[in-house]
């Protein structure tokens, strides 16, 4: 068809959308032919109005398209978009997902002997196919005429009984619960108003696939007129009701809807099937009893109100399943947290003031999942539903609150005590006759304490304080303003740190001296991070360092003080002093690539030294992932830059695994200096006997952190540590004071 017409770009801008005009959507990814179709339908004009032309060049926008537009009167389709398929794919969305019947859509295809299966020119309703080489001008337009014609009597057919849908949407809107039953009960009364024969009856069983070979044992779920009395009996009980012919007509009317899977309409009896069994797993069936012979008329309005109606069970089917998989979690086997939330907003104001919220939450399920897989784990979490539901039986709603948490809404005379928790908590769960021991952690939210949060900004705190729990392995925690209150300061710390380090402006870098005990000499300092908020307060790293890390700053952060760093360096160097500076990186920082070759771009452009810098990392976390971080922290090493393990000795397991550790440097944690001191000086001391004589083993060097006092200080000389730091010596200073100090305590 390309070869047909000639066109410009000026006349392709021509086609502007404007109202009162027939849409039509083309789907194709070939631009020149979607060019040569507007030019082709610019001058159409049908009924009195012209032709809107909407363009898509894939089957996912044309859907995203007909999803925004229901007035699209015809598709013009190519079947072969972006993959073989995506055209019946999107001809599937069109019919089933979006429920569009009326719309006409025409195949197109540029590719001879592409055609598309019968079954689905079938199902789909697909009005014509061609081949594009086929399709001239006239050809055109004729074939989007002639479906304009048919969707314009199909939507006025559809008007005409869209008033018949809306007396049965009003009907279903004023049922206490829009379930499919009280639709199917609806329908019924309305068959009545649709035939205009008020006598008229009927009733509708369930039939499931194991009832469609015994269909006389299915369930009536809803009936009107005569048949009232057999609701919840069973459809054999309506042939009870019969004899002689017309028993047997009924009969034969509903085998013959069973076996041929089709509506049946007859004079006075009339059998309609509505399948919802892809949704679930079951079929409707209606029988209709009229008291007069039905003409034609009436036969037909039945079957359009059939059909139009037959949508309406499958979308009750949906809404009943999209409920199921909105409110139910199948893992716990009872009602999701969305479910209650609901129930909770529910509640008046006075209401949720006299009500506790209390979450049971299950210890390390994801070891137990990993270990012996989800079906136990899943049969951990009910059986803990199970539990609940025995030993506290006042709870007035109970859903899970996540994978691992079940939450309980109580009144707040009916809290269970500190002491019933307790005891709780050491009951075994019981699975399979057997008893398992399992670990729990309660959280306790009295509703009141929290009178101006919504229930949305309560389940964040209540969120907030279980990980707080699970954090510092609390068992019992009972939530409180203090935790909102810190959560509030968070928030507002992330807000004015985001626009801090994307100005660079507020943070500056603060120094500390490391002193050589034996002669008081400065050897090295370490860079700590200081940032000043806009109100002029000073923001602790200990706040806002965690903060960055946790909402994904911490690297371009760890990048900034770097590069402060290597200044500070160099502004050492100038004033004539050669001596490290070590910064801390962020746990997930030192394996970024990104601080590697940042590090190594500084060395291999002169402007630093390697044996000038240092990089300082955590022992927890040098410990934990020593097998991902030791390759790395060798390449570090490899460059000249030393590395020290910081806060070394926190976990007492580090000293096992000291061997394994790839460093230059170990500096002692504060708290071993400090507890020299004091009442516990003795395990104190035995504590860093032992890291200085591993460490001098293994040649790290050691520095002592947190140094006040000089009986402090000769403790450490007393036990070989030569290396310090601390307020005895300097505190933090900026560079230009640091300067001042090193004139007065110049190195060796």
């Amino acid at each position: 068809m390309n070869e047909l017409f000639e066109f410009s770009e000026s006349q392709c801008e021509a086609f502007i959308s404007t109202e009162d005009k027939w849409k039509v959507l083309s789907v194709e990814d070939d631009q020149s032919y979607q060019d040569v179709l507007a030019m082709a339908l610019s001058d159409l004009s049908f009924m009195g109005k012209g032709i809107e032309l909407i363009r898509a060049s894939s089957a996912a926008q044309a859907a995203t398209i007909l999803s925004k537009q229901r007035d699209i009167s015809l598709i013009l389709l190519d079947i072969i978009m972006e993959t073989d398929d995506a055209g019946l794919f999107l001809i599937d969305t069109v019919r089933n997902i979006l429920g569009d019947s009326l719309v006409r859509i025409v195949l197109l295809t540029g590719q001879p002997g592409i055609n598309p299966r019968q079954d689905a020119m079938q199902d789909y309703d697909i009005a014509e196919y061609w081949n594009k080489a086929d399709l001239n001008t006239e050809k055109l337009l004729s074939v989007v005429i002639s479906n304009l014609r048919t969707w314009q009597m199909s939507h006025e057919l559809y008007a005409a009984r869209r008033g018949l849908q809306m007396i049965v949407d009003a009907s279903r809107a004023l049922t206490a619960k829009q379930d499919i039953d009280a639709f199917a009960h609806t329908v019924l009364e309305e068959i009545a108003h649709v035939i205009n024969i008020p006598n008229s009856g009927g009733i509708v069983c369930v039939l499931t696939d194991d009832q469609c070979k015994n269909i006389t044992k299915s369930p009536i779920v809803a009936a009107s007129q005569h048949f009232r009395p057999l609701i919840n009996a069973e459809l054999e009980h309506i042939f009870s009701l019969y004899s002689g012919d017309k028993l047997s007509s009924i009969q034969l009317a509903v085998t013959n809807c069973i076996k041929t899977q089709q509506h049946v309409f007859d004079k006075n009896i009339s059998v309609l099937l509505f399948d919802t069994s892809q949704f679930d797993h079951q079929r409707y069936l209606m029988v209709i009893d009229s008291p007069h012979n039905l003409d034609e008329s009436h036969l037909t309005l039945l079957q359009v109100f059939a059909e139009n109606i037959s949508s309406g069970f499958v979308n009750q089917a949906l809404m009943d399943r999209l409920s199921k998989l909105a409110y139910l979690d199948e893992n716990f086997g009872i009602h999701n947290r969305n479910w209650l939330i609901r129930e909770i907003k529910q509640l008046s104001e006075s209401q949720r003031s006299d009500c506790s919220l209390l979450l049971f939450r299950l210890q390390n399920q994801d070891a137990i999942e990993m270990m012996v897989g989800n079906d136990y784990a899943n049969d951990i979490r009910k059986a803990l539903v199970i539990s609940l539901k025995k030993q506290f039986p006042a709870a007035i709603l109970m859903a899970s609150w996540d994978d691992d948490t079940i939450g309980a809404v109580f009144s707040k005379q009916q809290v269970p005590k500190i002491y019933e928790i307790e005891q709780f908590r050491g009951l075994p769960l019981v699975l399979d006759k057997v008893d398992i021991q399992q670990q729990i952690q309660v959280g306790i939210l009295h509703f009141s304490d929290l009178p101006s949060l919504s229930i949305h900004q309560i389940a964040i705190v209540a969120n907030l304080a279980l990980n707080k729990a699970r954090f510092r392995n609390l068992h019992v925690l009972q939530f409180d303003t203090k935790m909102l209150q810190g959560l509030t300061n968070r928030m507002n710390i992330l807000s004015e740190l985001k626009g801090a380090i994307s100005a660079r402006s507020g943070f500056h870098l603060a120094l500390q001296p490391k002193i050589d005990m034996t002669n008081g000499k400065p050897v090295g300092f370490e860079a700590l991070l200081r940032w000043q908020r806009q109100d002029g307060s000073m923001c602790p790293p200990n706040d806002f360092i965690p903060i960055a890390e946790a909402s994904g700053m911490s690297l371009e952060l760890s990048e900034m003080v770097l590069g402060m760093t290597i200044e500070a360096i160099q502004r050492i160097q100038s004033a004539g002093y050669r001596l490290p500076v070590s910064f801390n990186l962020a746990n997930n920082d030192v394996s970024h690539p990104a601080i590697y070759r940042t590090i190594e771009a500084y060395i291999d452009t002169k402007q630093v030294n390697p044996s000038l810098l240092e990089i300082e990392v955590t022992e927890s976390q040098a410990t934990r992932d020593y097998r991902v971080l030791n390759p790395i922290l060798s390449k570090f090493i490899s460059l000249g830059i030393k590395v020290s393990i910081d806060d070394f000795g926190t976990g007492y397991s580090s000293l096992s695994q000291l061997t394994n550790l790839v460093a230059t440097t170990v500096k002692v944690d504060r708290q071993f200096v400090q507890d020299l001191t004091n009442g516990d000086h003795e395990n104190a001391l035995h504590v860093i006997q032992m890291i200085v004589r591993v460490a001098h083993r293994f040649n790290f060097d050691v520095i002592a952190e947190g140094v006040e006092t000089k009986e402090q200080e000769t403790l450490l000389l007393e036990n070989d540590f030569r290396f310090a730091q601390g307020y005895l010596y300097a505190k933090p200073m900026p560079i230009p004071v640091l300067l001042d100090w090193l004139s007065s305590h110049p190195p060796c």
